[in-house]
């Protein structure tokens, strides 16, 4: 209970601040500031026209690996709206999955498959988000970090642009460090 209490009190923090330059790290909380960023993040990226197939449909995350986020992540997306989407959560076993979301989120646990997600997801506007060192160099674009106990974010800007999408100066300005 009480982690859902935390989850759904940053989900309300982040709503009301532009997303902060840091956000407080309980040693339990982690996964779950990190469930409210990669909601959170919607709101920062431009997707090209056409991704959507329609002007309400949803925003879909993937989580591909052991899902570390649990029952937060789908309590922060339901309660979370930007420009007239909702947010739909998709746990994915398999990358033939993968085309059909909008950000996918690489767990620790899927690293060693992370050459085939990049290259199943390659020239597709999709935002890949990882919390592992090395993340962006082998093709994520963004990727968190723990910066003196905080969690903070890292962004590849060219493995962005590659993706088509357009990341928001907002965001950019509040990266712990921009690649």
């Amino acid at each position: 209970m009480h982690k859902l209490i935390v989850a759904i009190s940053l989900s309300l923090l982040l709503q009301v601040a532009v997303i902060p330059a840091r956000a407080e790290a309980p040693s339990a909380g982690a996964p779950e500031i990190e469930a409210a960023f990669l909601v959170k993040f919607i709101a920062y990226v431009k997707w090209p026209p056409g991704t959507f197939s329609r002007p309400d449909a949803p925003v879909v995350i993937g989580i591909f690996g052991r899902d570390p986020f649990g029952s937060a992540i789908n309590t922060i997306a339901r309660s979370y709206t930007t420009n007239g989407r909702h947010v739909e959560i998709r746990r994915c076993t398999d990358v033939v999955q993968l085309p059909a979301c909008n950000i996918v989120f690489v767990a620790p646990s899927a690293m060693g498959r992370l050459g085939e997600v990049v290259t199943t997801v390659a020239a597709l506007p999709i935002l890949l988000v990882g919390d592992s060192p090395g993340f962006l160099d082998k093709g994520g674009m963004m990727n968190f970090v723990m910066v003196q106990k905080k969690i903070r974010f890292d962004i590849s800007r060219k493995n962005c642009k590659k993706a088509n999408l357009e990341i928001s100066s907002k965001l950019l300005k509040v990266a712990h460090a921009l690649r």
